[in-house]
């Protein structure tokens, strides 16, 4: 049985925008984790507050990395979307054409 391969360039782009929001989202909450820890620096010093912010500020890096294949996958998205809608619109044209 053969299958088809259906592709809407409107929902690769919805997607995108989605993908986007939760990149934003994702950078607003671990931004407010690293400021939390700060605040919380401040009023607890001693041996014990240093190896907590380290450890916290050990996974900058990897947040950081999270959002950049987020936003990566997003590019993708928008990427794809726009080829199909190209690729579509040049078989149109390519269509009209052909002689009858």
């Amino acid at each position: 049985m053969a299958r088809k391969i259906v592709v809407d360039p409107a929902r690769l782009e919805a997607a995108a925008k989605n993908m986007d929001g939760h990149a934003a989202e994702y950078q607003r909450l671990y931004d407010q984790l690293f400021n939390e820890v700060k605040a919380m620096g401040n009023a607890w010093k001693g041996q014990d507050n240093v190896a907590y912010t380290t450890q916290i500020e050990g996974f900058r890096d990897d947040f950081e990395n999270m959002k950049k294949l987020m936003e990566q996958y997003s590019e993708f998205l928008k990427h794809s979307a726009q080829t199909y809608r190209t690729t579509q619109t040049e078989i149109a044209n390519s269509a009209k054409k052909l002689a009858n």
